[in-house]
């Protein structure tokens, strides 16, 4: 091969597999940083203990790690993820850290466990005895085993039973190890005694020794930065992408590129939280898991919000994360939220409102009762496993196809648009999810729909564990509200074998194959599929402004969230080590389709700013190549300056800082924001 790195049957466990799924780039780097530092080791895994709302998770925490606690009393539950560091000596003297997260157990909180249940670690499942799930079908072990086997990677699982008050229960443990093979054991006891669960911690040592990443070979700076970062984590819950890169750059030499590889792995590793895709996000990382976790499940938890119906605004936003360490940060939170598919922001609703699908009511709308009909578009899901959650996060990607939220529940949504209704449920027993759809454009509709279940169901890496199934249109079919089914991979092999018809089991009809598959797809894209103008690429904005007025920059940057994937932003904080910042700046602002002038007495008394960035913005001004927009921060006397010809934000040049004018100076930065959008989607 030319132009990639190709390995066959090797068993290869160096580089990382966090480092080979970040591509040729990273593996070439990781083996070259390995030469230049030579190599260390980091013994560090993760524990995850999971199970059922009121198993005990806690208690066993506290029996396995925190022995000098006591256990926690009935009403006492964890909110959200709670995580516990527990280190051990190894043979060869280094010390393994073993970070132990405690997972509610409450559905609410299941939504986030793509996120957290990682690969490489490894996990204890909590029976409690008083229920009665015995075999690998019974919801208790069947959700739990699937999602580790999931999103974990066939990680060791080790099960405990919980007897609470004495009582025992005997389980199908064959037929479990039968399913999941990476069920490793299970352990019995009363956690109401204390030495109960101390053959489980020992287990639970010695597989953490063997997982496969423990041991690998790393760059040895590589290491040292691990232990840099420890020493922050302890002192602050998050630090800017400038301060991870100040950190690197104290034990190698900076490289951006090589930065944002190491910091890719350690999130992958769950050391810290970076994610370098979001345009806000990838600004800070987060490196106490627990801040941003907490922080989430305050708002899905808090009272005013669930009887609301899981509507919040900014208000709420205050109240819920009033503490000192979530100041400043309730762009980025909300930002995480939208991350973790959990609420979105509703439209037209005067004070920005947002919305948490899942703390809809649980029943489906009374209007929705017996909604469905004969000649109705009919497509079915059926799971082995159906993650908790699909409906509300195909809710949040698609809520611009939902006009009347009250329309939507915990289980199911309307979605609407220009005459077509579809309806997206979840069925009682728990293993489908139904579209049917009606209406002019219902099969436009159902398609749009569908692609976004189906890129939700590879999210999941679910494509093995779920089934489509193609209503039959026969004649007798067609008179029915719920029509016979094909399953389509059957269809699809019909049609790659040549055999283009197939008989209905209820009518005994032979049907036509490739009917039966164009009528659940339409090629046609219906024009309200795109309602603002199609940005093939994002416009790139260059902010102007003197460094006494980083603080407004920073802010104008957490507003400018909401427009991401429309915009690029570039400012002076993003030059990397050793650049040459003057070539560099020019570069930028001659590829800037919009400047953002940040004007204040400062930023007019900064010579750089007057004599060199103006004079070339105007210039590019001048021959159409750019638009310049001064954004008045501060009171000054800018009107008599050249750049006052162009028109000013916020609302012709009131300062942001006027608090006579605004009630807030989020009031005022909304108004740029929305200034800036329009000249956005004008320039597309």
């Amino acid at each position: 091969m030319k132009h990639g790195i190709c390995v066959k049957d090797c068993p290869l466990t160096n580089p990382p597999a966090e480092i080979v799924r970040q591509g040729n780039a990273a593996i070439l780097n990781y083996f070259q940083e390995q030469t230049i530092q030579g190599v260390d080791h980091l013994y560090e895994a993760k524990l995850l203990i999971v199970g059922e709302g009121g198993a005990g998770k806690t208690s066993l925490l506290r029996r396995l790690y925190q022995c000098d606690k006591p256990l926690p009393e009935e009403p006492e539950t964890t909110k959200g993820i709670d995580i516990h560091r527990y280190d051990f000596r190894l043979d060869n003297g280094r010390s393994f850290r073993l970070n132990v997260w405690d997972f509610g157990g409450q559905e609410i909180y299941h939504a986030t466990h793509q996120f957290f249940l990682t690969k490489r670690s490894l996990y204890v499942l909590l029976d409690d005895t008083r229920k009665d799930n015995k075999t690998v079908q019974d919801e208790g072990f069947k959700y739990w085993l699937e999602a580790v086997d999931q999103w974990g990677d066939h990680s060791p699982v080790l099960i405990f039973q919980n007897e609470k008050s004495g009582r025992s229960k005997t389980i199908d443990e064959a037929g479990i190890k039968g399913r999941f093979a990476n069920v490793k054991g299970v352990y019995q006891g009363n956690l109401e005694h204390p030495h109960t669960a101390d053959k489980l911690r020992e287990t639970l040592e010695l597989f953490a020794k063997q997982l496969p990443h423990i041991g690998e070979e790393l760059p040895a700076l590589w290491v040292a930065i691990r232990a840099d970062i420890e020493g922050l984590t302890q002192q602050h819950p998050h630090i800017s992408q400038q301060d991870y890169f100040a950190l690197y750059e104290k034990h190698l030499e900076f490289d951006r590129d090589k930065a944002l590889h190491l910091s890719r792995y350690l999130h992958d590793l769950g050391v810290f939280l970076h994610f370098q895709d979001d345009p806000l996000l990838a600004r800070t990382v987060i490196l106490q898991n627990t801040w941003a976790t907490e922080a989430v499940f305050k708002m899905l938890d808090d009272e005013a919000v669930k009887k609301a119906l899981g509507r919040f605004t900014q208000l709420d936003c205050q109240r819920v994360w009033q503490e000192s360490l979530y100041a400043d940060m309730h762009l980025e939170l909300l930002a995480l939220m939208q991350k973790f598919e959990l609420c979105y922001r509703l439209p037209d609703t005067g004070i920005e409102t947002w919305l948490v699908p899942q703390l809809l009511p649980p029943s489906k709308p009374h209007i929705l009762k017996a909604w469905e009909k004969t000649g109705d578009l009919v497509l079915r899901y059926r799971y082995d496993f159906m993650p908790k959650g699909l409906i509300s996060r195909l809710m949040v990607r698609q809520h611009r196809y939902v006009p009347e939220p009250e329309l939507g529940w915990v289980t199911g949504v309307l979605f609407e648009r220009d005459g077509a209704q579809l309806l997206a449920e979840v069925t009682p027993k728990g293993d489908e999810i139904v579209l049917r759809a009606r209406g002019t454009e219902r099969k436009e509709l159902l398609t749009i729909i569908a692609a976004d279940l189906d890129a939700l169901n590879e999210s999941f890496r679910l494509n093995d564990k779920v089934e489509k199934l193609v209503p039959c249109h026969c004649k007798q079919c067609l008179t029915k509200a719920i029509p016979e089914s094909f399953e389509q991979k059957r269809l699809l092999q019909r049609k790659r074998d040549g055999k283009l018809t197939v008989e209905c089991p209820s009518s005994y009809e032979d049907v036509k194959v490739l009917e039966l598959l164009d009528g659940i797809h339409s090629n046609k894209k219906p024009a309200w599929d795109n309602e603002e103008p199609v940005m093939t690429t994002p416009s790139k904005i260059f902010i102007s402004y003197s460094k006494h007025d980083i603080h407004h920059k920073d802010t104008l940057l957490k507003h400018l969230s909401g427009l991401r994937g429309k915009i690029i932003t570039w400012n002076d904080q993003d030059l990397r080590g050793g650049e040459e910042w003057d070539d560099r700046i020019k570069e930028e602002l001659n590829k800037a389709d919009i400047v953002l002038y940040l004007v204040s007495a400062h930023s007019m008394a900064t010579e750089y700013i007057q004599n060199t960035e103006l004079p070339l913005v105007e210039a590019r001004c001048h021959n159409g190549e750019c638009k310049l927009i001064p954004v008045i921060v501060g009171f000054c006397h800018w009107t008599d300056l050249d750049f006052a010809k162009y028109n000013a934000l916020p609302n012709k040049g009131v300062p942001v800082v006027d608090k006579k004018q605004w009630s807030s100076e989020d009031e005022a930065w909304l108004k740029v924001v929305e200034g800036v959008r329009r000249l956005v989607v004008a320039q597309k």
